[in-house]
């Protein structure tokens, strides 16, 4: 096994922390303020087309921007900055009622053609985690009445566009051609319940102010800083009373964060780990792809990487707490060397007396990839499929070299986590896409039912076909769900009964810092 670790940029830990802890303990206390860690820190400005392309930098801006729809603690739809909405039995109209409450953090009012705007920019200037190609038209046929036409019906519509896509101010943005670049101190006007005041990219910091207008409640603060610390350091400010809440604390530091006295909210992260494929090299074949399933041990990883932090994930995508998860039953590819040995050899493969595997008279030796998150789970791995014959050259990449490494297709396995939380629209990306944290898959079967299910006009009639996917997926199995981790969140009693919100936030990020838990 070679392992290959590009350089760390290493950072003066102790006294970002003593920095951290400074601040914190300026805030922290009053019943009124709430103190949040965040181990990474910098999660980009919290504006739509500028915070970091990651769940959690989208997470954070909600509570600056707010969406049409929104979600009650449980997750279910409900209303936002629309007060109701009705869709046409075609799926091809949705007629749209703004609350005419809300307003602006500069004191101008949301109407529908602020609505009716962000559609319009966000076709010119696509955002990230929504997709507006299939609206038509959005008409403002009154200060409060938005009509959306569409193409094509949506089954994702609802819980899909229309509760992720934040609204913008139309007299802000209209005049803004790069909203990439934009960064001033306007791109941060949202109607959200909470306004950004400062931003440290350097020292990975926001305080954030409530919106004593907030239409849809009182903010439960008077002030909320999200701040860099590791977890060392945010398990002693807990308990030192510093801060409030370790936004996600590694698993196995449950039991001493309930030592200190800390609350925690515990929940599958849907994250899965996956082994990935590269669909156009040797492992175009199906049956290769379930030859090195049946030669992974995936009970022993859990045991040896993950411990008591994950389960053994479902093979068929959707996790077994999801929603959308069949009751059938997908393959699991128990541990079984004599199948994949026969897999092997009817593609062509040969065992020697060395005990190691070879194709063409060439010793067979696979390139997996792995970020530095994954290292342990990518060494367990190789040892495996090493112990059976096969070598591998193990690269433990930062994640800009990975994301080039997959995307050149220099690889052979690659082990990333990829989440099945949300909308089910978002298969598309997450299966099909050829972002670095995708499958990257081309079969035709799996991509029409997941259109299929797209335009579906019952929900009886998605989940059917969804269930079918399932089934599909696990069969063609176009990347190997390894294990499904916890996440957990510590938090004292200025917080009370957090959970984790079933199916996601909004995109379908895990957490249980959902907006509604900071409004009363």
């Amino acid at each position: 096994m070679h392992i290959f670790h590009q350089p760390l940029v290493r950072v003066a830990i102790a006294a970002v922390a003593a920095l951290l802890l400074t601040i914190a303990a300026g805030i922290a206390g009053p019943k009124n303020q709430l103190v949040i860690t965040d181990a990474r820190g910098d999660r980009g400005m919290l504006a739509p087309y500028v915070h970091g392309r990651n769940g959690i930098g989208y997470l954070y801006t909600t509570y600056v921007f707010d969406s049409l729809l929104g979600q009650s603690k449980d997750g279910e739809l409900v209303p936002a900055l629309a007060r109701r909405w009705t869709v046409s039995k075609d799926g091809l109209t949705c007629d749209v009622y703004l609350d005419l409450r809300a307003s602006w953090h500069d004191g101008q009012q949301v109407t529908a053609a602020d609505a009716a705007f962000t559609f319009s920019y966000m076709k010119e200037h696509p955002y990230v985690f929504v997709s507006v190609d299939n609206v038509r038209e959005a008409e403002v046929v009154s200060p409060d009445h938005l009509k959306l036409s569409l193409k094509k019906p949506d089954a994702g519509l609802l819980n899909g566009l229309l509760l992720s896509m934040p609204v913008l101010p139309k007299h802000v943005y209209q005049d803004v051609a790069e909203p990439q670049r934009f960064a001033a101190p306007e791109a941060v006007i949202g109607s959200g319940p909470y306004r950004l005041v400062e931003y440290s990219k350097a020292q990975g910091r926001y305080l954030l102010e409530g919106n004593a207008d907030y239409f849809l409640g009182k903010p439960k603060f008077k002030h909320i800083a999200i701040v860099k610390m590791a977890t060392d350091a945010a398990l002693r400010a807990a308990q030192a009373g510093d801060i409030d809440v370790i936004s996600y604390l590694p698993p196995d530091r449950l039991e001493q964060a309930e030592e200190i006295g800390l609350n925690v909210a515990k929940a599958f992260s849907h994250h899965s780990v996956r082994l990935g494929f590269n669909h156009s090299g040797r492992f175009k074949d199906k049956s290769l792809r379930h030859a090195i399933a049946y030669a992974i041990d995936r009970p022993a990883i859990i045991k040896t990487v993950f411990q008591e932090t994950a389960d053994v994930a479902d093979t068929g995508f959707f996790q077994e707490e999801s929603v959308w998860h069949s009751r059938e039953q997908h393959p699991a590819y128990a541990f079984d060397l004599q199948r994949a040995s026969d897999l092997l050899i009817s593609n062509g493969w040969s065992r020697e007396e060395d005990g190691v595997w070879y194709r063409d008279g060439e010793q067979v030796a696979l390139r997996l990839l792995a970020s530095r998150r994954e290292s342990k789970t990518a060494k367990v791995i190789a040892e495996q499929l090493e112990t059976f014959g096969i070598e591998l050259d193990v690269r433990i990449l930062e994640r800009a070299a990975l994301q080039d490494s997959l995307t050149e297709g220099n690889y052979d396995l690659a082990l990333y986590a990829s989440g099945t939380l949300g909308d089910p629209n978002g298969i598309m990306r997450r299966v099909f896409g050829s972002k670095w944290a995708s499958d990257d898959y081309s079969g035709e079967e799996l991509r029409s039912l997941a259109i299929a299910q797209s335009v579906a006009t019952t929900l009886k009639e998605r989940q059917e076909i969804l269930g079918e996917f399932q089934n599909v997926y696990s069969e063609e199995l176009p990347a190997y769900a390894i294990a499904n981790p916890y996440m957990v969140t510590a938090y004292n009693d200025k917080l009370s009964s957090l959970k984790f919100m079933p199916g996601g936030v909004a995109i379908g990020v895990p957490s249980a810092l959902h907006k509604s838990y900071l409004v009363d």
